[in-house]
């Protein structure tokens, strides 16, 4: 160990410290934040540990990395890495890239149609949007993106696997995809296309009981769906009861979330929001003059593990407070609320701050929603019968939510246990 730090010390008389200058400071200030939050006990001394480990990793780099690397890449790659290991969403944006998300959701002229993290050093197709070009081309939820174009994936954030998929319409990927229970990868080849609002599939299924198929959120979701409610509580005679199917769909915001379980629970809680810090809790209630449906009224909600973010909340809204049965799989538990921290050098870090909890309590980012019923498992050798089908005739949770609305009870119902 003395060698070690004869080692740094010279490291930095020789000019090392000039050179690394503010950037150091920060990572060491970064350093000491995560080694106080994941230390046991308050002690300095644990800091101060995490902080030598620092400048020994940064030593070692700097002089026996076989790959040269300047003082900033090797800063913002510490800044990612650290940013990475908190949660999906949370992430590090270089200037350039904090420069793009200034600029907001600018429309994105093609795409392959999936929703994408980076959990567990893989990136992750969490959903695949119906008929888009990555269902078409058979990528399936759950699915692991190894390599792109030849290229291997590894240490980038969420937003940057988007943008790999993101680009001029017609633009080919190759891709080599891991997925589970296969020995060998996939090879599989996804053309970039322009994708329009998503699409309500809306169906009076036997039993008069309705089906409505939301396959993502968007701005767009909460009128057109409540469009559809209204006109099916005229028709004559009304639906008896409904199935809305949440399956595979991880794509949407917070506030198309609420505005979504408004049609339901009108001006009751949908979701709140609860950080770290004491009194750090939020609510989001929903509005009156937008309940279309009122309780008393059977719903079986369909979920699965691509079922995330606004559907997660709009799922445990309904299961909470409008008494609805979720029927399928205990969903991905993903989606909390960020916040943007500008830095000097122009860069900044997207941090998720608060989680998102059900009216009862519930935390969802990383527990996901356990359904009351649990979905059919498909026969053995069949892939993805639990998949929303183009009929729902031929849909084997469809008709057993059907199964479970002409019964008129919520057999098998759990409990939702709130978050300690």
């Amino acid at each position: 160990m003395k060698k070690r730090d004869d080692n740094n010390v010279r490291f930095f008389r020789n000019g090392g410290w000039q050179r690394l200058g503010l950037g150091f400071a920060a990572i060491c200030l970064l350093a000491a934040s995560v080694a106080a939050f994941r230390s046991p006990s308050p002690e300095v001394k644990s800091d101060y540990e995490s902080l030598r480990l620092v400048t020994d990793a940064l030593y070692e780099i700097s002089q026996k990395a076989v790959t040269q690397k300047n003082e900033r890449e090797v800063f913002q790659g510490a800044l990612r890495g650290m940013m990475n290991s908190l949660d999906p969403d949370s992430s590090y944006l270089n200037p350039e890239e904090f420069a793009r998300y200034q600029k907001g959701n600018q429309p994105t002229p093609a795409e392959a149609g999936m929703e994408l993290i980076f959990k567990d050093h893989l990136l992750t197709a969490v959903s695949v949007l119906d008929g888009g070009p990555a269902d078409r081309a058979g990528l399936k939820a759950g699915d692991h993106i190894l390599k792109i174009d030849g290229q291997l994936i590894r240490n980038i954030t969420t937003q940057e696997g988007v943008r790999f998929f993101q680009g001029p319409p017609g633009k080919t990927l190759k891709l080599q995809v891991l997925r589970n229970g296969l020995v060998k990868p996939l090879d599989l080849s996804v053309s970039l296309e322009p994708l329009g609002p998503p699409s309500l599939k809306v169906k009076v299924l036997e039993g008069n009981i309705a089906y409505v198929r939301l396959p993502y959120f968007s701005d767009d979701s909460p009128k057109a769906l409540s469009q559809e409610l209204t006109r099916l509580t005229k028709l004559s005679p009304p639906p008896k009861g409904m199935i809305l199917d949440l399956r595979n769909n991880a794509r949407g915001t917070l506030e198309q979330a609420v505005r979504t379980a408004s049609l339901f629970l009108g001006s009751q809680k949908v979701v709140s929001t609860r950080g770290r810090l004491s009194g750090s809790e939020q609510s989001y209630q929903g509005a009156e003059r937008e309940q279309v449906l009122k309780p008393p009224f059977p719903l079986v909600v369909l979920v699965d593990q691509g079922t995330a973010r606004a559907a997660e909340i709009v799922a445990g809204a309904l299961q909470h407070s409008f008494q609805g049965i979720l029927l399928g799989d205990k969903t991905f538990g993903l989606g909390g609320l960020t916040q943007l921290m500008p830095l000097q050098d122009g860069s900044a870090l997207l941090m998720t701050v608060a989680n998102y909890y059900t009216p009862g309590g519930k935390k969802i980012a990383g527990d996901g929603l356990k359904p009351d019923i649990e979905g059919k498992k498909p026969p053995e050798g069949t892939e993805h019968l639990t998949a929303p089908t183009p009929d729902p005739k031929d849909d084997p949770w469809v008709q057993q939510a059907l199964e479970v609305l002409k019964r008129g009870k919520a057999a098998g119902r759990v409990q939702e246990a709130p978050a300690s």
